[in-house]
């Protein structure tokens, strides 16, 4: 059902029912005050949190007695100031009210257990991702873990939450340095996907996870199995259609973007020791860069603005040597196809090529965090990877004997992306190309 706007009159009114009717007027106050926060003329983060600091107030005092009628709208209040504390990057602000929507959440459910995974877990979950906002990587992990317990009990087959849920666990176990570990929750969840009915025939879910999987395991020095996983994305997108719909894209390109940022995570950590130009971009004083950002989940992490800034310093390192501005897509834009003359020439020197594209690929991966409107991505996204495929193949042609990885991984990364957008066919020819380079 459609609701009217939230205004300061509306507040101002329910302000009154709430001093002479507290029964109705305090939770109906409440919740205005989260509506208008989200309604806000400016909805940035500092003009939304006193809205969401008072509305958590007054949900603290409807169940400060033990009583449960309110409880979960009490986790809904903390859980929207967690995240603009998030955004405002005030991270222990936004871990305090973390963990308190997570016991609100517990409490809530001891009163009425539930058959399903529940308000709960999804609050322990976000709770994980504060955690390691905050740098708590081993205890994010146990959050973490005690969710995917939970939804293993629950999901039936043919569910995504799984999934989910265990990547979730592996990206948290990947931040704790804790690799053996999170080699075994991957083995978990791709065992998950193969069975026929965990996804439908013509979901291309399956693909992008193996082909995410493959990057994730050549990172981590097992090539062999990230040939195999490459032949299995590629098996997977033979039998989808020519062409995909684009009903699901969010999805989609959130699952791409979190797998993309985690097989990023080796490129920014050696950056963050290398000399420039490579460093560029990078924090020296952050245990982990990128931030999981808004890959994991469009709502799970804020981004830091030294991620943001980052972004910039890049682009002007690739616009120094191609000699043409980095196209942009602003978030409020439409995008409308670029024109020029065509794509800037490469540099000859093997060594500027090389630089290139290791910092073209670290732009994309932070674009991938940040997440690119969907009308951008025929014009930025695709156009972003083909290149990036573009300059590996030049580096590869001057040394042919030279290793393959780099291209293997570029092709991987634009198969992903034509995945998300539904070119199938395109994505099931790239993915056998890098297969064969890969064996």
């Amino acid at each position: 059902m459609r609701r009217d706007p939230v205004t300061d009159e509306t507040v101002a009114r329910l302000r009154v029912q709430a001093r002479t009717d507290p029964a109705s007027g305090l939770p109906a106050l409440a919740e205005a005050l989260r509506g208008r926060a989200y309604n806000h003329p400016r909805p940035g983060p500092e003009d939304a949190i006193p809205f969401l600091e008072e509305s958590a107030g007054i949900y603290r005092a409807l169940v400060a007695d033990g009583g449960t009628e309110h409880l979960g709208a009490a986790c809904h209040a903390l859980s929207s100031l967690a995240l603009h504390h998030s955004l405002a990057h005030a991270d222990d602000r936004a871990l305090a009210a973390r963990q308190e929507a997570a016991d609100l959440a517990r409490r809530a459910e001891a009163d009425q257990p539930v058959p399903d995974l529940g308000r709960a877990a999804v609050m322990r979950a976000d709770l994980a991702h504060g955690l390691a906002e905050a740098g708590r990587f081993d205890e994010a992990v146990d959050a973490a873990r005690a969710v995917a317990d939970r939804s293993r009990a629950v999901t039936e087959q043919g569910g995504s939450d799984l999934t989910w849920r265990l990547l979730d666990l592996t990206l948290m176990l990947r931040l704790a340095d804790r690799t053996e570990e999170a080699v075994a929750v991957e083995h978990e969840a791709l065992a998950w996907l193969r069975d026929d009915r965990a996804e439908p025939a013509r979901s291309p879910v399956t693909a992008l996870r193996a082909a995410g999987a493959a990057l994730w395991f050549a990172d981590l020095g097992d090539p062999g199995q990230a040939h195999h996983l490459l032949a299995e994305a590629a098996r997977s997108c033979e039998r989808l259609p020519a062409r995909g719909s684009g009903g699901n894209f969010g999805f989609h390109e959130a699952l791409r973007s979190s797998l993309f940022a985690r097989s990023g995570v080796r490129d920014e950590q050696a950056a963050a020791d290398a000399p420039d130009p490579l460093a560029l971009g990078v924090d020296p004083s952050q245990r982990l860069q990128p931030v999981l950002g808004l890959s994991l989940h469009h709502w799970s992490f804020s981004l830091r603005a030294s991620f943001e800034d980052g972004l910039d310093v890049l682009a002007k390192a690739v616009e120094a040597i191609t000699g043409t501005p980095e196209a942009s897509c602003p978030p409020d834009e439409d995008c409308t196809p670029e024109h020029t003359d065509g794509p800037p020439p490469l540099p000859d020197d093997r060594d500027l090529l090389a630089t290139l594209g290791t910092l073209t690929r670290r732009l994309d991966l932070r674009r991938a965090v940040l997440g690119d409107h969907p009308t951008c991505y025929t014009h930025l996204t695709l156009p972003r990877l083909r290149r990036s495929v573009e300059i590996e193949r030049r580096l590869h042609a001057t040394d042919p004997a030279d290793d393959t990885r780099r291209l293997v991984r570029a092709l991987t990364d634009l198969a992903m992306a034509q995945l998300v957008h539904g070119d199938n066919a395109d994505a099931t020819a790239t993915l056998h190309e890098a297969h064969a380079l890969a064996g």
